[in-house]
Parts: structure tokens; C-alpha cells; sequence
């Protein structure tokens, strides 16, 4: 009778116990990172043969609760953590590319569209070089296209600052992570990892592990009772980040390159291609490559544009001058300053900018800005003024605040120089034509070279054919030959401008190179600059060149677009398989409770008969 009470008695505490675990799982249902929970339950151990107050080896013994574990499956689990850190490096980088692509821009105050816009300008001053609103629309653009060089110098800028910002977060919280993980190891050691405390500190370790994985792909090891030893990748050979209790903190470089023990002797270590960190690195370099490509077709344009400008001569017949500058100053605040004084900097039309930069410092008392290099320096109160730039100092500053000027070029320097639409270079320097009484085909070009010096300065040239491959440089003021040319197609130097005689001159032709007077009413230089729009350089023409870098941002883009909705599913689908096992389904939790509370009535049923059983005895012997 006692075994049958005992038997009752196991199955009640059993049943009891696996009720709750349901109950705690369907409660849970919806808690992040919660992992189903399981009673295994096993044969309650036998009393021996005889004893007092034990149940005899050959009666039932009942049952027990074995352990609560957790439906959990490492594989699946690990599947999941990788399909998640695929997926997280592919949106980031597609996020930080749809700012990139943004920042280049596609409208109307794009750089694409400011570049059209400043040939344009050209064109049209080309069909009207005497128009002074066409001259005063023409500079208009060029300001606008500089501006638009420095706008998208200043987002790239502020994209890379970002991303680098990010990149530092990303790694504390790795850092924080694996901290966290190194404790709950240390805490499964002592709890043994067993029971419904060792099984919350399980699924803690779980949720750390699946976001430390949308940062990094990570490779996870069980090394026993529940700890977990966590490598930097997948191998045997990646760098370890958590081992029992110790944990080994990353980094980032000055260079953007992932290292070990940041702190002290860091190891430089490549980083798997999946997770978001990696995902930030990928958008860094393309940030980086984008804003290097618009330096560069920025010093292009310049280039192009102030050299054609210089080889014209304005409305005056004054010779042309640089369209842009092409360096600026940067401020950069040192990061100890206490105060907050703003540097207003100006850099004048004839300045000659130190390559050192500069350094600006308050005492206290008076600023005092100096060359980089200490070769030069000035001091005062108020505006100063070194090398044609002028630092206006303003708002409060405290003694020992200072500030590095550094020479910026590329996009981020360009700008229009204080020109009048007079000043313009529309027209050609020199004019060049041919006698009507020629009689052969042959025809002359005059390029601009300002270090040409291979006839006296002269108002003007007359270039008499005399052989089949010879001519005379004549001096039209005198008819004096000032020397005499071999006509092979190979350019000839004169004075500031080489010319080139080609086709095929007949014997007595002449032609005619003069200095242009007519500064306002000539278009030979404007065109020239237009030409320049189709011209071929490193690479392409200067908008083919642009819209080379734009479309290869764009085609990026929809590419890691096209893979994140590939990476999305894969990961739903790893995630899905995760949780059949180790989730909670309300309609399977219900169906168990039905069962488990079948199996404790059934046991209460048990004790009730072998209650009767007893009864029924007590009154037999009394009678």
C-alpha cells in the first residue's frame, strides 16, 4: 500500500514540476531569446530488499525529474547566427551607399548637373562673346560648379566621419559582448550550467553570442558545461576573442585596419566578410575611393578650365588668368580646447599658402597664427594677416586654445577667384590665317605655351613658305627674317605659343600669326574650352569621368540591394529552423499541458485508490 501511496506521491511532484516548466514556456512565448524548456523524467531510484521505510527492488519505484533542459541545437543555432551576420554586413553597406549615392546626387544642384551646366554657360558666351550678361552667366555657373565640388567634398567628408564613428561604437559594444560572455561563463562554471538557473544563464549566453554575430562572424565551440570559447571567424586558426574567462579586445586603426589588443602591441587581423562591422569597412572604402575620384576630376576641371582661361585674352586684350583657386584652409580645432572662439579664415586672390599650413594659438592675451614650418608668424588682438591669408578670431578662447589651417586641395579647395565678366577669357591670344593668293592646301595652328621662347616678343609674324620643307619667320614691321624653319608637322616654338604648318603648303604661301586686339568680339578661346567638354583624358571627358564614379555607386548599390533580399531569406529560413527546435508554439504547449495535466490526475487517482486500499484494510482488521 505504501508503494502504491509512494508511486502517487513521485508522479504528483513530477508531473507538478513539468506543468510549471509549461507554463513557464507558454509565459515566455514571446521573450526575446527565450529557449523552450524541457523535463526529461526518469525511474525513481529503488529502496533495498527488507529495509525499514523502503519499497522492495521488485516494486515499482515511481519517478523522478531527471533535469529541465533546453530544446536548443547547436548547429541550427549557429546556422542562424551566420545567416543573420550575412545579412547585417549587407544591409549596412547598402545603407551607408544609398548615403553615398545621395551625396553625389542626381538633381538639378548636382555636380553632374553643375558641370553640364558650366559648358553650357560656355556655349552660350561662345554665340555671344561681347554680352556681358552671357559673361556674367558664364561665371555664375563656375561658381556654382565649384560649390557644387565642395558640397560633395563636405557630405563624402561627413559620410566617412560617420562611418568611422560608427565603426568605434561597433567595436566597444563587440568589446562589451564578449566581456559579457567571459562572465556568463564564469557563472555557468559555479551554477554547473544545470537547472532553471543554469538555463536562464544559457539563454543569455545565446542572445550575446546571436548579437555579438550581427557585428562579427564568429565561430563558437562548446567546451563543456555550458561554456563557450568564441573565435573571430570560422577555423581552428582564427584569433580567439573569448577563452573561459579572459577575453581579447579589438580595434581600429588610424588606417581602418581591424587589430588585436588595441591597447597595447596591436595585431593587425582580417576581418571575416560578414557582419556589420565588416559591412562598415566595405562602405568606408567605397566612401573613400568616390571622395578620392571627386578630388581628382576636381583638380581636372580646374586644371582644364584655368589653363584655357589663361591662354585667352579678356575684353580688355589683357591676358587671361585663372578661372579657380584650387586650395583652401582647413580648420581643425584642437580637441583640448576649453573655449569657443570661431576662426573665420580668408584666403586672398594673390595668396601663397604656406605647404606647412598653419597654426593659430591664443595666450590669453593675443592670438598669434604661424607658419607650420616656424619660418613666419604674426600676433595681435585682432585680424591677421600672413601670406595673403587673413584669421579673424571671434567668440571666447582660453589661454593655450589653438588651431591647425591645413592646405586642403582637390574638391574640398576649389573655388571661383573675384573675377569681372570683363576678365573673361573669351577670346584668342593670337590669330592665325592664311594669305588669299596661296595656292597649296597647307594651313597653321597656334597653341598657347607659356614657356615657349623661340622668337623675340612680337606684335605679330608672317611665315613665308620657301622650300618644301622650309620657311622664313619674318618680321612684318621690318620684313627682316627672324629664322628660319624646318616644316616637318612637329610644332615650332615662338614666343609664349608654338605653331604647327600642315597639309600641303605650295612655295611662296604665307601666313599670318598676330596678338588679338579685339578681346571682347573674338570667340576663339571660349570654343576652345567648350572642346574641351568631348576631349579625352585619364579615363574620359571630364562628365564620362563623373558619371563613371556615380554609376559605379549606383550599380553597387543595386547589387547589395539584390543580395540583401537573397541574405533576408536565407536568414528567415535559418532563423525558422532554429526556432521549431528551440521556440515556443502556443497550439504544442496547449496540447502538452492537456497531456501533463491527464498524467497528474491520473497520479492523484492513484493515491486516492491506494487511500480507499487502506481504508478498506483499517476497517477489516478492526472488525
Amino acid at each position: 500500500m505504501s508503494d502504491l501511496l509512494g508511486i502517487g506521491a513521485s508522479g504528483i511532484a513530477a508531473y507538478q514540476t513539468a506543468l510549471s516548466v509549461v507554463g513557464d514556456n507558454v509565459a515566455n512565448a514571446d521573450t526575446p531569446g527565450y529557449v523552450r524548456r524541457t523535463v526529461v523524467m526518469k525511474t525513481a531510484a529503488a529502496g533495498g530488499a527488507g529495509a525499514p521505510a523502503m519499497r522492495d527492488v521488485g516494486s515499482g519505484n515511481g519517478v523522478t525529474v531527471g533535469e529541465i533542459g533546453r530544446a536548443s541545437d547547436a548547429l541550427k543555432a549557429g546556422a542562424a547566427r551566420d545567416a543573420d551576420s550575412d545579412l547585417s554586413r549587407i544591409t549596412t553597406r547598402a545603407d551607408w551607399l544609398t548615403r553615398l549615392q545621395s551625396a553625389l546626387g542626381t538633381g538639378d544642384a548636382s555636380l553632374t548637373k553643375r558641370i553640364g551646366g558650366f559648358f553650357d554657360a560656355a556655349q552660350d558666351l561662345s554665340v555671344s562673346p561681347a554680352s556681358t550678361a552671357a559673361r556674367t552667366i558664364f561665371l555664375d555657373r563656375a561658381d556654382q560648379t565649384a560649390a557644387a565640388f565642395r558640397s560633395t567634398a563636405s557630405a563624402l567628408a561627413g559620410i566617412g566621419s560617420d562611418i568611422a564613428s560608427a565603426t568605434a561604437t561597433q567595436v566597444a559594444q563587440v568589446n562589451q559582448l564578449t566581456a559579457s560572455l567571459a562572465q556568463i561563463n564564469a557563472a555557468v562554471i559555479r551554477s554547473g550550467g544545470t537547472g532553471e538557473a543554469g538555463a536562464v544563464l544559457l539563454d543569455q549566453r545565446d542572445a550575446a553570442l546571436a548579437s555579438l554575430a550581427t557585428f562579427v562572424r564568429i565561430g563558437v565551440t562548446d567546451t563543456g558545461r555550458g561554456t563557450v570559447e568564441v573565435r573571430l571567424g570560422d577555423g581552428a586558426n582564427a584569433p580567439l576573442l573569448v577563452s573561459g574567462t579572459s577575453t581579447t579586445p579589438i580595434g581600429v586603426s588610424a588606417a581602418g585596419d581591424v587589430v588585436l589588443h588595441p591597447a597595447h602591441d596591436p595585431i593587425v587581423v582580417r576581418l571575416p566578410a560578414s557582419g556589420s562591422l565588416a559591412g562598415l569597412v566595405e562602405a568606408a572604402r567605397k566612401v573613400g575611393a568616390a571622395a578620392t575620384a571627386i578630388d581628382a576630376l576636381a583638380t581636372r576641371f580646374a586644371t582644364v578650365a584655368n589653363a584655357q582661361n589663361m591662354a585667352g585674352v579678356d575684353a580688355a586684350g589683357t591676358d587671361g588668368t585663372a578661372l579657380f583657386a584650387t586650395t583652401t584652409l582647413d580648420v581643425v580645432p584642437s580637441k583640448a580646447n576649453g573655449g569657443a572662439a570661431a576662426i573665420d579664415v580668408a584666403v586672398g586672390d594673390a595668396a601663397t599658402i604656406a605647404p606647412s599650413g598653419y597654426v593659430l594659438g591664443f595666450d590669453g592675451t593675443a592670438w598669434t597664427l604661424a607658419r607650420g614650418d616656424g619660418s613666419g608668424a604674426v600676433s595681435g588682438t585682432g585680424a591677421l594677416h600672413l601670406d595673403g591669408v587673413t584669421v579673424t578670431p571671434g567668440g571666447t578662447a582660453n589661454a593655450g586654445d589653438s588651431f591647425v589651417l591645413a592646405p586642403t586641395g582637390g574638391a574640398a579647395g576649389i573655388a571661383l577667384r573675384p573675377l569681372d565678366p570683363s576678365q573673361v577669357a573669351a577670346a584668342s591670344r593670337w590669330l592665325a590665317d592664311a594669305a588669299g593668293a596661296n595656292s597649296g592646301s597647307g594651313t597653321l595652328a597656334v597653341n598657347i605655351d607659356p614657356a615657349a621662347a623661340g622668337l623675340p616678343a612680337l606684335p605679330a609674324y608672317r611665315i613665308v613658305v620657301t622650300g618644301a620643307a622650309t620657311a622664313d619667320i619674318v618680321d612684318p614691321a621690318t620684313s627682316a627674317v627672324i629664322r628660319t624653319a624646318v616644316i616637318d608637322g612637329s610644332s615650332i616654338a615662338g614666343a609664349g605659343f608654338r605653331f604647327t604648318i600642315g597639309g600641303q603648303p605650295a612655295v611662296g604661301d604665307s601666313f599670318r600669326i598676330t596678338r588679338n586686339t579685339d578681346g571682347a568680339g573674338d570667340n576663339g578661346n571660349i570654343r576652345a574650352l567648350v572642346a574641351q567638354r568631348t576631349a579625352g583624358g585619364t579615363g574620359n571627358t571630364i562628365e564620362a569621368s563623373l558619371d563613371a564614379t556615380v554609376t559605379g555607386v549606383a550599380s553597387t548599390l543595386s547589387e547589395t540591394k539584390a543580395l540583401a533580399t537573397s541574405a533576408t531569406a536565407v536568414r528567415d529560413d535559418a532563423q525558422r529552423a532554429s526556432d521549431a527546435v528551440g521556440g515556443v508554439d502556443i497550439d504544442t504547449e496547449a496540447a502538452e499541458l492537456t497531456r501533463l495535466q491527464a498524467a497528474y490526475k491520473a497520479n492523484a487517482q492513484v493515491i486516492a485508490t491506494a487511500r480507499a486500499l487502506f481504508d478498506t484494510l483499517l476497517q477489516a482488521v478492526q472488525a
